[in-house]
């Protein structure tokens, strides 16, 4: 302590004090230093102990003042005179003793007793806190009871449902109770985000998806025909539309599930789009099965027939006279045709100037109102609807035999084909192949979730659960530079996988992606939408949980519904991972409990009563403490308030003040009369409920609360997917000494920058705090950064953090901004080699090393935005006994900056600032990374 020092014992008068000392004869020895340093632990108030008096005692007997005794010379400890010497020895040295215990708690730093501290502080209106529960969203999986009509819509979880933890090694399970009523459904349990859409292929595609697994194989011929060529009773039907594209598969490729198909072409589509490039309504898709060729096409050639057979079938000889095209046509006879063969010498095929065609063979899949196409290797094509297809014999150019005679529905480009007549393909055998929606393999971020389903009747300002794996990019770019916060960058090539991080954000004509490398470096690049590509998330990639409210719901479509959260999620998701929980409560930590405390006895002042379940419940408020209690109490069934302390509370005021014992029992104590109403009579008359249960035992982690204690009708299973956070044990003394002198400093308001800091120092659950102004734009703004109890973030959605935040709010200026932000932790790693002293054990000093580096560099003792040095680190390992030297060659950052493995000789810690971009960056603690250090041993 410091100020004016306490001084104990004063001479006796009666003693003559010489200077020389020859007059002394033996010293007193009780007399002890009558001042104390500043800054002790303790303070030194005793005269003496038992010895001390005795001795002194003892040396009196023979003083000069003391005549009357000069004639006692024993100094046997079995004489009468001396025991007595020896029990007023004893006594003196309980009571100085205790003298030195009082002065010692009267003092809040130096102060042993939970009480004292407790007292003390109660004098400038400080309580030592209670302690808090930790908090977490619960969600609920709901089944249809049995008998009832598939998901009933008057399913309820009722407040102070029990859900118990599944605890882990070394671990106790823990309870939680519901904190709300939730109507739930069975359809809300999961809800899943659109994954397809009806996307019809276009020009310039070259793949579709179809459903199911169609009897596909690479090389078959497709046709895609618009309905404004194939629906005939459509009011924009043409016959002669070319809305419509032949095609060759060139791959198949089946969906996982099985429910879709993908194939691709040769070519990309041109002829499918109208002008604008928007593809016609009603686009459907054919397989042509089967393959023919046109009647003659395998004929002999005339060469080799006998003169008499070729004039049998009609062949008409290349001497005869040709009529080249435009001249006049003389009068018909054998000897005239049109055109010039394609081969001279060969057959003159004919194809009738109508609608018809004959095909090679009987071909049972040309039936009438299928598809069949005309193609050449040329590139001329023609789409037919078939009419009639009919079985037929036919004999020509010296050949015979069965035939499909085919019926087409237009004569267009029919003799056109007649010039290369032995090459024509003929395909048919159309078989209709469904198109099914196209998957989408975009991520899903932002404010805004399309749903595979209608989902209209969910209520707005429902608690939902996002879980799903981080969204994956695969780089089609030949590079992609990353950029840190702290100016680092590192370039990403083709081919590589990053994790996206947040939905991009529009910045001119590209998008700014917030991006994560396989090596975990973090940073925005700036590209072009084509410079990645979404490719599906691993199932071993990072699962993430997300909370957010809904603010309304849209309909879409009769099939599909759109949530509008409350604000944007923060993350992306892997669309096909996600899944939606809409059936979420908010549980705490904690059990209901009650009793009966006793009966009221108005003859009696400040009636006091313990409660015999402990600890009562304080859950998480944004309160000047930053919790409430759950403590109830009733008298006789009216409810008593409970206030911080009775003083002034007024003769009538049905009020009660609570304290906390060493053992955290909670006491109840009422008014006298005058400061707050004496308790009425009556037997067994005052009752109390709450819950019992809270501390950092309830921080769980995800998936722990799986045990549902309570089944309430349709209850089927609970889960967390968010750890527990908020937990907090009753304040310590240590911890008291330091709280109660910030809570001088703001006294329940947040004025200065300083206050900031100090009150969110005080609030339970925050181990470090930081208030520093930062500069947004043209405002300036409060920016606090915080660390949770051990290191732990404080997730920006947590109660904590909310209520924190709220806290701020309501308590500081309302004109001042102020933003909150959890810490960025930070690690280094470090190798070394050492010298040892040749007495000690080498093995021990190295342990004894690494033990004082992590102690010296842990959380505990590091800051905000403190820079570390290698002489830092060299004098740490310096204080270990028996080391004689240090050789460092490896002190880096394990994330951007300082990365590279060499003894840097500062290593930066950055604080909270302002991004490039213009976000809020929260301040780092730089801490010794955990696991093995890179390098320790002896040096050589």
């Amino acid at each position: 302590m410091s100020g004016a020092p306490i001084r104990v014992g004063h001479p006796d008068a009666g003693v003559t004090t010489s200077p020389c000392g020859c007059c002394d004869g033996t010293a007193l020895a009780t007399l002890q230093p009558t001042e104390n340093r500043p800054n002790l632990s303790a303070i030194a108030f005793r005269a003496g102990d038992h010895a001390s008096f005795k001795a002194t005692m003892l040396t009196n007997l023979a003083s000069a003042a003391h005549p009357a005794l000069a004639e006692l010379r024993t100094r046997e400890d079995d004489d009468f005179s001396i025991a007595l010497i020896d029990a007023w020895a004893s006594v003196c040295d309980v009571l100085t003793f205790y003298q030195e215990r009082l002065a010692n708690e009267a003092y809040m730093g130096t102060a042993t007793e939970r009480l004292s501290v407790g007292e003390l502080a109660r004098l400038i209106g400080y309580r030592l806190h209670p302690g808090a529960a930790a908090e977490t969203d619960l969600v609920i999986l709901m089944e249809d009871p049995p008998g009832a009509a598939p998901d009933v819509s008057d399913l309820l979880v009722p407040a102070g449902t029990h859900v118990q933890s599944q605890p882990g090694p070394d671990e106790s399970p823990q309870v939680f109770e519901t904190l709300a009523d939730l109507d739930a459904r069975v359809a809300w349990n999961t809800l899943r985000p659109r994954l397809t859409r009806p996307i019809l292929p276009g020009n310039g595609d070259n793949s579709a998806w179809a459903e199911g697994t169609p009897a596909l194989q690479v090389g078959d011929a497709i046709v895609f025909i618009s309905r404004e060529r194939s629906d005939q009773d459509f009011f924009g039907f043409d016959v002669n539309s070319t809305l419509w594209d032949f095609r060759f598969i060139t791959s198949v490729e089946t969906a996982a599930d099985g429910q879709r198909t993908r194939i691709t072409w040769n070519t990309a589509l041109d002829s499918v789009a109208t002008a604008g490039n928007q593809p016609t309504p009603g686009l459907t898709l054919y397989q042509l099965r089967e393959r023919a060729s046109l009647f003659g096409h395998n004929a002999p050639h005339p060469r080799v027939l006998s003169e008499e057979i070729r004039e049998s079938f009609g062949f008409i000889s290349d001497e005869l006279p040709i009529i080249e095209p435009g001249e006049p046509i003389p009068e018909p006879s054998p000897s005239v045709i049109r055109g010039i063969p394609e081969h001279p010498g060969d057959w003159h095929f004919t194809l009738a100037a109508g609608t018809g065609i004959t095909l090679d063979t009987v071909y049972k899949p040309f039936v009438p109102h299928s598809w069949a196409l005309l193609s050449l290797r040329s590139g001329l094509e023609e789409l037919y609807r078939i009419e009639d297809a009919k079985a037929d014999t036919e004999a020509r150019y010296a050949i015979g035999g069965r035939t499909t005679r085919l019926t087409l529905d237009k004569s267009g480009q029919i003799s056109s084909f007649a010039e290369q007549y032995r090459r024509v393909a003929v395909y048919g055998g159309s078989q209709e192949i469904p198109l099914a929606e196209t998957p989408l393999d975009t991520w899903v971020a932002g404010d805004k979730i399309e749903l595979d389903q209608a989902m209209d009747d969910l209520p707005e300002g429902r608690k939902l659960i996002l879980r799903g794996l981080r969204a994956q990019l695969r780089v089609t770019a030949q590079v992609v530079g990353l950029t840190a916060d702290d100016g680092a960058i590192r370039g990403v090539t083709r081919g590589a996988i990053v994790t996206l991080m947040d939905d991009p954000v529009p910045q001119g004509a590209a998008l700014r992606f917030h991006l994560r490398d396989e090596t975990g470096f973090i940073g925005t690049a700036v590209e072009p939408p084509t410079a990645l590509e979404p490719v599906a998330a691993p199932e071993d990639s990072e699962e993430i949980a997300l909370a957010a409210t809904l603010e309304r719901i849209v309909a879409v479509d009769a099939s599909h519904s759109r949530l509008e959260l409350a604000e944007p999620l923060g993350a992306a998701f892997d669309r096909t991972s996600l899944r939606i929980h809409a059936n979420v409560v908010r549980a705490a930590h904690g059990e209901a409990a009650a009793e009966i405390l006793g009966s009221g006895n108005p003859s009696s002042p400040y009636q006091k009563f313990q409660l015999k379940q402990a600890p009562v419940t304080h859950r998480l408020a944004p309160t000047e403490t930053g919790v409430e209690s759950t403590l109830q109490l009733r008298i006789d069934g009216v409810e008593w308030r409970e206030v911080p302390d009775l003083y002034q509370r007024g003769a009538a005021a049905r009020v009660y003040k609570t304290s906390l014992t060493d053992e955290g029992k909670t006491v109840i104590e009422f008014g006298d009369g005058i400061s707050g109403a004496r308790p009425p009579a009556g037997r067994d008359n005052i009752v109390v409920e709450h819950s019992r249960g809270l501390g950092r035992d309830g921080n769980l982690r995800a998936g722990q609360l799986t045990l549902p204690l309570d089944r309430p009708l349709g209850l089927k299973a609970t889960d967390n997917p968010l750890p527990a956070a908020g937990g907090a044990d009753p304040e310590a003394t240590e911890e008291a000494r330091i709280n109660a002198s910030l809570f001088t400093l703001t006294l329940g308001r947040v004025v200065s920058l300083t206050d900031y800091r100090d009150f969110a120092l005080s609030f339970p659950g925050i181990a470090r705090a930081e208030a520093r102004w930062v500069w947004q734009g043209e405002t300036r703004r409060i920016l606090v950064t915080i660390a949770g109890e051990g290191g732990a973030t404080i997730a920006p959605r947590s109660a904590t953090f909310s209520n924190l935040l709220d806290a701020l709010r309501n308590l500081g200026d309302p004109l001042v901004g102020v933003d909150l932000l959890s810490y960025q932790p930070a690690s280094f790693r470090v190798g070394l080699k050492v010298a040892v002293d040749s007495a000690y054990d080498s093995e021990t000093v190295l342990a004894a090393t690494e033990q004082r580096l992590r102690r010296a560099f842990s959380f505990a003792s590091r800051g905000f935005g403190e820079v570390l040095s290698l002489s830092e680190v060299a004098a740490a390992a310096h204080k270990v006994e028996g080391l004689r030297a240090v050789d460092i060659d490896r002190l880096y950052r394990t994330s951007s900056p300082q990365t590279l493995p060499i003894a840097h000789a500062r290593l930066l810690s950055l604080g909270a600032r302002l991004g490039a971009d213009g976000t809020l960056l929260p301040a780092e603690i730089l801490t010794l990374a955990p696991g093995p250090l890179d390098k320790l041993e002896l040096m050589a």
